[in-house]
């Protein structure tokens, strides 16, 4: 995975977690997360395709958690 990407994802991860831990308000997250992905798509499309597969690869299997 490309530096910019990995470096990208660390900051989503590290908002999601500030978030549940109360260190933030739901308005200072979504700025957050606003700029995050700003500064993603300014980086351009591999850049920004890289993270969303990355995000993608953690989602949970489609027969996961079913009855």
């Amino acid at each position: 995975m490309a530096k910019n990407a990995k470096r990208f994802l660390d900051q989503i991860e590290g908002n999601i977690d500030a978030w549940y831990l109360g260190q933030m308000d739901y308005e200072a997250f979504s700025a957050r997360q606003r700029a995050t992905w700003d500064a993603i798509r300014r980086a351009g499309q591999d850049v920004e395709e890289a993270v969303l597969r990355a995000l993608r690869e953690r989602l949970p299997a489609k027969s996961e958690g079913r009855a």
